[in-house]
Formats: C-alpha cells, sequence, structure tokens
C-alpha cells in the first residue's frame, strides 16, 4: 500500500490551514503645526476600521473625505469619498472639522462598557496592538486636526 503525503496546507483537523495574510497598516499624516508637533500616526487596517465603526456608534456623522492633491484646489465644495484607504497615490484627507468630531466621539466611548464589547466583537488580531492603546493615541492625533491617509505600500 502506497502512503500519499498530505499538502502542508491540511491541518490536523483534515481542513485546509488558512495562509496568514500579511497585516495591513493606514499611514495618516499632516504638516506640523507647531513644534515637535505629531504630524505621522499608523495603525493596522483591522484597528482603523473599528476607529470608524465606534465612533459611528458613538456618534460621529462623518462628512466624507476629499483627496488630497498638491495641486491647489478650484473647487469650493469637493466631491466627498469613504473612508477606506487606498494606496499611496490614492490619499485621502480627513478635514479638521471631520477629524474633530471623529475624536469627540471615540473620546466618549472610551470608558464605555459597550466599547468592549465591539473591540471583542471585531476581526482585531492578537498580533495587533491593543485597541484602547491605539484608540488612545488615534484620538490625540485627530485632535491635531486635519490628515491625509492611505495604505501603507
Amino acid at each position: 500500500m502506497t502512503t500519499i503525503p498530505l499538502p502542508a496546507s491540511l491541518n490536523q483537523s483534515g481542513g485546509f490551514a488558512r495562509p496568514a495574510l500579511p497585516l495591513q497598516f493606514v499611514s495618516m499624516v499632516r504638516a506640523s503645526t507647531e513644534p515637535g508637533g505629531r504630524d505621522r500616526f499608523a495603525c493596522s487596517q483591522p484597528a482603523w476600521n473599528l476607529l470608524l465603526q465606534v465612533a459611528e456608534a458613538f456618534g460621529w456623522k462623518p462628512r466624507g473625505t476629499s483627496y488630497s492633491s498638491s495641486r491647489p484646489a478650484f473647487i469650493e465644495s469637493p466631491v466627498r469619498h469613504d473612508y477606506q484607504p487606498g494606496d499611496s497615490r490614492d490619499q485621502k484627507r480627513v478635514e479638521m472639522s471631520d477629524a474633530l468630531s471623529w475624536a469627540i466621539a471615540l473620546n466618549e466611548a472610551r470608558h464605555s462598557p459597550r466599547l468592549a464589547a465591539m473591540v471583542a466583537a471585531s476581526t482585531i488580531d492578537a498580533a495587533d496592538a491593543p485597541f484602547n492603546i491605539v484608540m488612545d493615541e488615534f484620538i490625540a492625533y485627530a485632535f491635531g486636526g486635519a490628515f491625509s491617509f492611505a495604505r501603507q505600500d
């Protein structure tokens, strides 16, 4: 009787193991407005998604993003886009009032028992930084005003 070796991707229970996907990160940047001010921030894509969900659950009304451009804009009301990050050539911008509203909603969520349930139900990976730390740092960053964001390449 000939034995056939099982594929390496087949796990002990007989099912196929899910290949580990690389963790995607969202990078945020803005012109620093004060000496020593924080002009960069990054978090994982799952943390970014949860920051959006938590803020909306706690009253944030997203105003939409605009595309970042190095050219002067002559349009008074740019078309608004979603908050899903594109690649580095597809940067989107969160305006100051929207960033502040986002930070205020997350600040409200900080001590709510609902937050723990939302984090537990999320897709945050154990390898990711603890969400409460990411959220606290993002709140401080968003209180700094407008910023652009994109997936890290």
